[in-house]
């Protein structure tokens, strides 16, 4: 729906921006594809609401129309509590929101479920504005129309099953739209059904009516560029169909920082790019090319040898994968990685973690010193038999430790979003820039 909305919008010749309820790094990708510019996320759970306020204003200064994707069920957020729910979201920004009502298998009770989202906050305070069937036989739409005036809120119109447009699923969650072959047709066919059956006049007419935010305080967000030598800090960050996984909000933080992001593929390159002084190992599918990434000897000798080198590193779930000296898929074959950890990493059919955490330093590590604590997200399946204690993980009262800390890297399986705490991501700049004073030429520490 989200998509059909923006391909809707962008043939339309707005200019567009989308943003992701929630932590969720595969619906963004899907966004890029329509709009194609990055979509960020806004998560409740990691930010407070000014930090919200702002990515929202700073991301959607230029565009004509922003659009949020909410995540699971309205009022679903952290436990039983409204916090970092879609619905939450909309009341901290002020958007109206449009409530997508599945429909498959029913008639009137359809109104009896609008009915109970519409008021389950309270009368008036649902912000709910809008409303969109999804599945909903035509010949009962004139119905739901009525009930929706008599309710107070616009019906924005029912969406049939576009079979041509399904997508499939994984493990975590639905395969990345760079995998999905024709996707640009699907999405046209997608926005030419939201054109025959959505009142897109409608919609653009409800975002204009969304109120006016105070401007957060600009200070608050401005850091203080680092230079390594009267040079920008360089980054290397992994960044291919194995290594996937990326908030831009973080990117667009170092690179305030004063850093240069370096994009590399250790699917495809021989070895890390040059003059680098700091290395990022985001989330992905590193099991799905494990073949592939064993092949790449090189590239796997040369990360071994910079990480134990000293080169300040971040890597989170499939970079932590990654670093393992071997990797087990779920067919039980056993691939040769990077081997900076003395370790097996394997597939279990089961979710290990699965939720927002709060992570809290029990050492000094490249992220920030003892002490240091930020919110952050598991969602993963494997196990790893490399202890790991640099940080206490805590969820619902339950302590396990996450994160290997050593050489100057910090190695996991929570995702982190830097705005949740940006001296994190200080803190791994301050480390990549010590590391070019530390050891010299740049030039001669890669050769």
């Amino acid at each position: 729906m989200t998509c059909a909305i923006l391909q809707a919008l962008v043939n339309r010749k707005k200019k567009t921006v989308s943003f992701k309820c929630g932590p969720d790094y595969i619906d963004p990708m899907f966004h890029r594809r329509v709009i194609g510019v990055p979509a960020r996320n806004l998560d409740g759970f990691f930010m407070d609401r000014e930090t919200l306020i702002y990515l929202l204003e700073k991301n959607s200064r230029q565009a004509d129309i922003a659009v949020m994707e909410g995540v699971m069920g309205y009022y679903d957020g952290v436990g039983m509590e409204d916090a970092a729910s879609s619905h939450a979201l909309a009341r901290d920004t002020k958007t109206p929101a449009v409530l997508i009502v599945p429909c498959k298998g029913m008639s009137r009770s359809v109104q009896a479920v609008l009915d109970g989202y519409l008021h389950f906050a309270g009368r008036g305070r649902s912000g709910i504005r809008g409303v969109v069937f999804n599945g909903l036989p035509p010949a009962l739409y004139p119905a739901m129309q009525a009930y929706c005036e008599k309710q107070g809120v616009r019906a924005l119109g029912h969406f049939p099953i576009v079979k041509e447009a399904a997508w499939e699923s994984r493990h975590l969650g639905l395969v990345t739209a760079d995998e999905i072959r024709g996707i640009k047709r699907q999405m046209m066919v997608l926005a030419d059904a939201a054109e025959a059956h959505l009142d897109l006049d409608g919609i653009w007419e409800l975002a204009g009516e969304a109120e006016t935010l105070p401007a957060p305080d600009g200070r608050l967000f401005a850091p203080e560029p680092a230079r390594a030598g009267g040079k920008p800090v360089r980054i290397a960050a992994a960044a291919d169909a194995a290594f996937c996984f990326a908030y831009e909000d973080n990117f667009s933080l170092l690179r305030a920082l004063g850093c240069e992001i370096v994009p590399f593929s250790p699917l495809e390159d021989t070895g890390l790019p040059p003059d680098i002084c700091g290395l990022i190992l985001g989330g992905g599918y590193p099991e799905l090319y494990a073949e592939e990434l064993e092949r790449n000897e090189a590239m796997r000798a040369a990360i071994k040898t910079a990480v134990e080198g000293g080169l300040p590193t971040h890597a989170e779930c499939g970079g932590f994968l990654y670093l393992h000296r071997e990797l087990r898929t779920a067919d039980g074959r056993r691939y040769e990685m990077a081997g900076v950890l003395d370790g097996t990493c394997a597939f279990t059919d089961q979710l290990q973690h699965f939720g927002y955490v709060t992570l809290t330093a029990k050492e000094d590590t490249v992220l920030c010193r003892a002490g240091g604590a930020i919110r952050a997200h598991e969602f993963h399946r494997f196990v790893s038999d490399v202890p790991a204690g640099a940080f206490d993980t805590e969820k619902g009262g339950r302590h396990w430790g996450s994160y290997v800390s050593r050489y100057q890297m910090a190695a996991g399986f929570p995702h982190l979003h830097y705005y949740a705490n940006p001296s994190f991501a200080r803190h791994f700049v301050e480390r990549c820039v010590a590391y070019v004073y530390d050891n010299g030429d740049s030039a001669r520490r890669n050769a």
